[in-house]
This record gives C-alpha cells, sequence and structure tokens, in this order.
C-alpha cells in the first residue's frame, strides 16, 4: 500500500507502489510518500476486508535528481 498526500492506493509489488507514487511526488500532488507491505485481512465476524501494513517499507522524498527512497526503520507490528 502506498500514501502521497492525497494519492494512495494498493499495488501487487513494492516497484509498483513506488513507481504511483513517486509520479504524485513528482508531479507536485505530494511533498513525501510512504510505501509499505501489506498483508490482505479477511473479514470473519464482519463482513469487511482490510489491509493490515507488515512493518516493511520505504519513504520518499522529491530531489534534485526525481525521488529518493529510504527503507522504513523496522518496528514491530501489533
Amino acid at each position: 500500500m502506498w500514501d502521497a498526500g492525497h494519492c494512495h492506493g494498493v499495488t501487487d509489488n513494492d516497484q509498483a507502489a513506488r513507481r504511483a507514487a513517486g509520479e504524485c511526488i513528482s508531479s507536485g500532488q505530494a511533498q513525501t510518500a510512504s510505501v509499505e507491505a501489506a498483508t490482505l485481512v479477511l473479514g470473519v465476524a464482519s463482513v469487511t476486508d482490510a489491509y493490515q501494513r507488515a512493518g516493511i517499507g520505504w519513504s520518499g522524498v522529491r530531489t534534485s535528481r526525481g525521488v529518493r527512497w529510504t527503507p522504513l526503520p523496522v518496528r514491530a507490528v501489533s
């Protein structure tokens, strides 16, 4: 999953997510972005599905050479 300003989405791989989020940064729609691996959690008690962040990802920021991606610090997932 990825977030960049008012833009956000879910893709099937990290490269596609960084590309989509990077386009939002490059176009001026966002200053920064985050991309994080996620797992689809199917609702059992309720009929809703959701994505749970996996704690592995990247943060992106615009530079004079494009978008720079930095790995997120490892954190515990609750």
